[in-house]
């Protein structure tokens, strides 16, 4: 484009004819140059208006750019994220060479703070989760997080399985990533919570697995407890999932209609149930133990926790 101006400028530069040099002088710079000599000054200002024209061509392209790239910032989180940014070396016919693009890492362990892509074994689907490495020395995957209400989490079967909402937001990882971490080796869960007070408690266990979907994503492993919250959690060990769509607990009615939300229940329905009912800071009290609710910190029937964090990471046998 620059030496098709070059070329352009030069070709008005070797025109030797008055009125064509005239034509490309704009007509309020020829009545200010007619006093002087305008044979000799219009082959210079022909030039500055071809470089002009093409300055603002760049212009426009480069506004063009700046719109695409504004235009895949903004899409929905929803989108394939790996897609948009790996598609190009494809694209070019361009392999991905090189351990930082052919090794993901397979949990959050030695990574950085926030959205990382994992892989959690070799021939399955990568996909992006939320490290946090600030908490009790990091490595941790959050699986679900609370607290705002944004997010509804009296959710279908098929909602729990694949898993709802931003990972920057309130969401749910998915019964069925779920599973498929906790079964690439052993896990520690732990769960943070918050009252409507403000008052911060929270549950560790050293070991934590669920089943498959086969199984009803059943909570078959829960290790030890240690914290300050209570073991409200210890009832639900060996306990199925339910969702209001598919009862899979021992009770005669479906606990997850009568409490609003999905859970590992189990006959008396529940100790626990994180899955439940938001409670908003200047909404009527929730009662009928729909709420967020840990029977040894938060009981009900009314009311509930404002805040719920839950995250795993792989376990090391202490030394």
């Amino acid at each position: 484009m620059a030496l098709e101006a070059i070329v352009t400028a030069l070709a008005c530069l070797s025109t030797t004819s008055p009125r064509a040099s005239e034509h490309h002088v704009p007509l309020i710079m020829r009545n200010s140059l007619e006093p002087f000599h305008v044979d000799n000054v219009s082959f210079l200002l022909c030039s500055i208006q071809y470089m002009s024209d093409e300055l603002q061509s760049l212009k426009a392209e480069l506004m063009e750019l700046q719109e695409l790239i504004t235009e895949y910032k903004n899409q929905a989180p929803a989108a394939p994220i790996e897609t948009r940014i790996f598609q190009p070396l494809e694209a070019f016919g361009m392999a991905a060479r090189g351990p930082e693009l052919n090794e993901m890492p397979r949990n959050c362990l030695d990574q950085k703070h926030g959205q990382v892509r994992i892989q959690i074994k070799a021939g399955e689907e990568p996909f992006y989760v939320n490290c946090d490495q600030k908490v009790r020395n990091g490595g941790w995957l959050v699986i679900a997080y609370r607290f705002d209400g944004s997010e509804d989490f009296n959710r279908d079967w098929q909602a729990y399985k694949s898993g709802f909402g931003a990972l920057n937001a309130e969401f749910f990882i998915g019964l069925d990533k779920l599973h498929r971490l906790t079964i690439s080796g052993d896990h520690e869960l732990l769960i943070i919570m918050r009252s409507k007070s403000g008052e911060e408690r929270f549950a560790l266990y050293d070991l934590f697995s669920i089943g498959s979907e086969a199984e009803k994503y059943l909570l078959n492993v829960l290790g030890a407890y240690r914290g300050d919250s209570g073991d409200s959690l210890r009832y639900h060990a060996g306990k199925k999932f339910t969702t209001f769509d598919q009862d899979n607990d021992d009770n005669g009615q479906n606990c997850a209609r009568t409490h609003a939300g999905a859970w590992w229940y189990g006959r008396e329905c529940f100790e626990s149930n994180l899955f439940g009912t938001f409670q908003f800071k200047y909404g009527q009290e929730i009662s009928y133990f729909k709420g967020i609710l840990w029977k040894t910190f938060v009981p009900g029937p009314t009311g509930s926790l404002r805040y719920v964090r839950m995250l795993i990471r792989p376990y090391k046998q202490p030394k």
